[in-house]
């Protein structure tokens, strides 16, 4: 009996905190808004996408307009669908609007927004642009890298050539193309190349980032209800990302220390991890989750060139 007294009571004051949801108008008269759908409580608009939310945004801008309001769960969004309302939000009023979303699994990728991509802005991410502008992007960093690409130009043509010569048949393009990419990328930034060593598994474990990214966790919407994401499964998930995308990292790290102690240093050229790490000896506060930071943006890049072979050069 007193076992379902207090589960009674638990309930009755999950419905109490419901309450100021349920009876709250949709809009408030004192804010002028832009048009809209209602809302419904609690879930606001969610319940009008589908599969294709571009496609569902699409359809409500050509009934309510190139600005629109609307309720993602708790959170008040406001849409613009026109170069004209685009140009408000990107340039006359940047400041204002450029910081992203602080989404849950952004904050747990991102070692707590210590990258540049997603950071908000302000001082930490003014001095992450400083030093990723002068020191690891610069138009001196770009052209030390000049040999890497050469380099893997001739490989993908010596490899192109062996093919035809021995194998006299059809050349997978689609796979010598996305290895230049992903060999470039690796080996300016981290050193040497993953693709044709394990590139496979980090391909594996940056698909599962990019779907992390986009999926829906509870407590970015309706934050009341961020316990349901142990239940969805979306929370383990984002937990073994966080440990494989980590290890990876600690590991990329691991060898550059261990060489940098060997002097090994002096015989190989310096990459972008190095670059880093010799920062990081000036700068104090500059720790490895910054680094690790700045490997999420190197690797998002990675992941970027992977899905746009894959939807313009079809495997």
């Amino acid at each position: 009996m007193v076992a379902f007294t207090m589960s009674a009571v638990a309930f009755l004051l999950f419905l109490l905190s419901l309450l100021p949801l349920l009876l709250s108008s949709p809009r408030c008269a004192k804010q002028k808004l832009p048009p809209g759908p209602a809302n419904l409580p609690l879930i606001g608009n969610l319940h009008r996408f589908g599969e294709l939310p571009q496609r569902s945004l699409h359809k409500l801008s050509q009934k309510y307009g190139p600005l629109m309001y609307l309720k993602l769960g708790t959170v008040p969004v406001v849409v613009a669908s026109s170069a004209d309302m685009a140009r408000e939000f990107l340039k006359t009023h940047d400041l204002q609007c450029c910081s992203r979303p602080l989404l849950t699994s952004l904050r747990k990728l991102t070692y707590g927004f210590s990258d540049i991509a997603f950071s908000p802005y302000g001082e930490q991410w003014r001095e992450l642009r400083k030093i990723c502008m002068l020191e690891l992007f610069s138009s001196k960093k770009v052209s030390s890298f000049r040999f890497v690409r050469e380099e893997e130009v001739q490989r993908m043509i010596d490899s192109i050539s062996i093919s035809s010569q021995q194998n006299h048949s059809e050349i997978n393009l689609y796979e010598e193309l996305l290895s230049l990419a992903n060999n470039i990328t690796c080996r300016a930034a981290l050193g040497k190349s993953y693709y044709n060593d394990g590139g496979r598994s980090l391909h594996r474990i940056l698909s599962e980032t990019q779907a992390l990214f986009t999926g829906f966790f509870f407590a970015d919407y309706i934050p009341m209800l961020g316990w349901l994401d142990a239940f969805t499964g979306m929370r383990a998930r984002l937990e073994r990302n966080f440990r494989e995308l980590d290890g990876f990292y600690q590991q990329v790290i691991d060898g550059h220390v261990d060489a940098m102690m060997r002097r090994e240093d002096d015989s190989r050229d310096e990459d972008l991890i190095d670059s880093l790490l010799a920062m990081q000896k000036k700068a104090t506060h500059l720790t490895y989750d910054y680094i690790k930071g700045v490997l999420m943006v190197i690797l998002t890049i990675l992941l970027r060139f992977n899905i746009l072979f894959q939807l313009f050069c079809p495997p």
